[in-house]
């Protein structure tokens, strides 16, 4: 063989060895590269870290739950921001950062893959040698932290909004003044270049002067308002009564304030009804008294009283106000409501009617018919409820005793002499009331003793009653209500007074003394108050010594 060609063989030879040298490399790269392109979107990529994970090899499902766990983190991340005085400190996702979490996963599926086939193969080849981290994908939105920075706690002084001050008759400004609050757009840029990401954060907030919501210039403008609103002050009327309240009076009681921005104009109705009181101060009626009964001795409330009406009802009152505010009436009308008065509430409610403070009993026969017309007599009076200061005529409350109310026929002492009349005999209730009001303490204001004394009766200490006159006129001059309770048997009346006791009553003394041929009495009433307080009455009595006979013994003329 020449030896050029055995050169060329050898040569040829050579070559033959190293290509299949050559070959398989780049058939295993080719294999490789090959099942990194199909594994794309079935697992994660090898030498790629998440969140300091190593993500490789792990499926898009798998990843997911590592960028919820992340996710769920990153927005528990503390946010501290400085306000100098004091720090707030708020998660990431209170001051307004939201995770994008489909961004995020994308980006660890896809970590060396896309981008074009040269760089992906460029990223492929690097893998053993570079690790590729992916970082978190988020945003901070402006408008939710902006709102956030808004509210109260980011407010280091608040502003003093305009106010007016009506005490002096005039409606007058009282200037506003600047708060202290952060500047929220330097903080809001300051987060978005924070590296929440990495962890808790701390931000240095810059002051920055809160003006009020309003200018003094507006308020100054809304006083003049006010005051030409109530220049003429009003005119209110309670029934057929007016008063008058002038315009210093009624400024003093308009409230005008800033709420929430706006502008609030508002009355103090307390102090606007004390004022409108003060031109009705009387009372405009009576007490409605309540219902009492006894049973057994323990007294009961049936139905409680209302207190009297005064002015005003707190209903009269807004309305007023609100017509003022709405532009005014020629005339405010005004109703009554009941009295807020303690005692006259107690009164009302009968509380203290609860023991016995003067009793008294007297008998007769049985079944006479001057026996019906007591009883008739303490029906009508049984219940009534006197309060303090209040009188009750017997006369005027009982009427004339009539056949129609149940009186019948009886003995009585017409012009001197012992006769029968409708109503005859009602003398013995009297007298019964009479004694128990003696021992109750009640004034004994107009009383008169019988002509002719009965045995059935105290001496001296009795009275009776006839149409028109004598009456029996009481006041109850304690200091708690009192209820009379009238009760019969058939030979028996009693009348028992409940009331609080607090004075004590006793007779102290009688005299008696002849004026010609009748006996006079005088009975001496000692009453000891609560304060020490002691009074002495005298109880007066006449009698002459027979039936139509005078003082003188001369028999007095009937008259028909």
């Amino acid at each position: 063989m020449p030896a050029d060609m055995a050169r060329h063989r050898a040569h040829l030879s050579g070559w033959l060895w190293v290509l299949p040298s050559l070959a398989i490399p780049l058939v295993i790269t080719a294999v490789a590269w090959t099942g990194h392109v199909a594994s794309e979107g079935d697992e994660i990529a090898p030498n790629v870290e998440f969140a300091g994970i190593d993500m490789a090899g792990l499926s898009p499902d798998r990843a997911a739950e590592h960028v919820s766990w992340r996710e769920d983190a990153f927005l528990e991340t503390a946010v501290t921001i400085d306000l100098g005085e004091r720090r707030v400190t708020l998660t990431a996702e209170e001051i307004g950062f939201d995770y994008l979490h489909q961004e995020t996963l994308f980006a660890v599926v896809s970590a060396r893959h896309g981008d074009g086939a040269w760089a992906e193969f460029l990223s492929w080849v690097t893998v053993p040698f570079e690790t590729m981290t992916v970082e978190d994908r988020f945003a901070l939105d402006g408008e939710v932290a902006m709102d956030r920075l808004d509210e109260g706690d980011f407010v280091l002084e608040p502003p003093v909004e305009p106010g007016w001050d009506g005490a002096t008759g005039t409606m007058t400004v009282i200037p506003g003044v600047d708060g202290v609050g952060i500047d929220a757009e330097q903080l809001i840029e300051a987060l978005a270049r924070a590296d929440i990401a990495a962890g808790p954060v701390e931000i240095e907030a810059e002051h920055t002067p809160v003006p009020p919501s309003m200018t003094d210039e507006r308020a100054a403008e809304i006083a003049t308002e006010i005051n030409e609103m109530t220049e003429n002050g009003i005119t209110a009327a309670l029934g057929l009564r007016t008063g008058r309240l002038s315009a210093a009076q009624v400024r003093r009681h308009v409230l005008a304030r800033v709420e929430a921005g706006e502008l609030a104009i508002s009355i103090d109705t307390d102090g606007f009804r004390q004022d409108l009181e003060s031109l009705f101060p009387e009372q405009r009626g009576d007490l409605q008294k309540p219902a009492l009964e006894v049973v057994e001795g323990e007294v009961r409330v049936i139905e409680e009283g209302v207190p009297p009406p005064v002015c005003c009802s707190a209903r009269s009152v807004r309305a007023t106000a609100d017509q003022l505010l709405d532009g005014g009436a020629p005339i405010y009308q005004l109703e009554t409501r009941p009295s807020e008065n303690e005692t006259m509430v107690e009164w009302a409610k009968g509380s203290q009617v609860k023991e016995v403070v003067g009793e008294f009993t007297t008998n007769h026969a049985c079944c006479e018919n001057r026996v019906v017309n007591i009883q008739t007599m303490a029906d009508q009076l049984r219940g009534f409820y006197l309060v303090p200061g209040e009188t009750i005529s017997f006369n005027e409350y009982v009427g004339p005793r009539t056949r129609e109310k149940g009186y019948v026929a009886a003995g009585a002492i017409r012009g001197g002499y012992l006769t029968d009349e409708v109503g005859g005999g009602v003398s013995q209730f009297v007298t019964t009331m009479f004694n128990a009001a003696f021992f109750g303490g009640l004034d004994l204001d107009q009383y008169q003793s019988h002509s002719v004394y009965f045995s059935r009766y105290p001496f001296g200490r009795e009275a009776t009653l006839s149409i028109p006159g004598p009456d029996l006129v009481l006041t109850n001059n304690t200091e708690y209500p009192v209820l009379i309770w009238p009760t019969y048997d058939s030979t028996s009346i009693t009348v028992s007074l409940y009331s609080t006791k607090h004075i004590e009553v006793e007779e102290i003394d009688q005299r008696v003394t002849f004026r010609g041929q009748c006996r006079h009495s005088e009975i001496d009433r000692q009453r000891t108050y609560p304060d020490g307080r002691v009074q002495v009455d005298t109880i007066v009595a006449n009698y002459r010594p027979g039936d139509g006979i005078d003082c003188n013994g001369n028999v007095i003329p009937r008259r028909d």
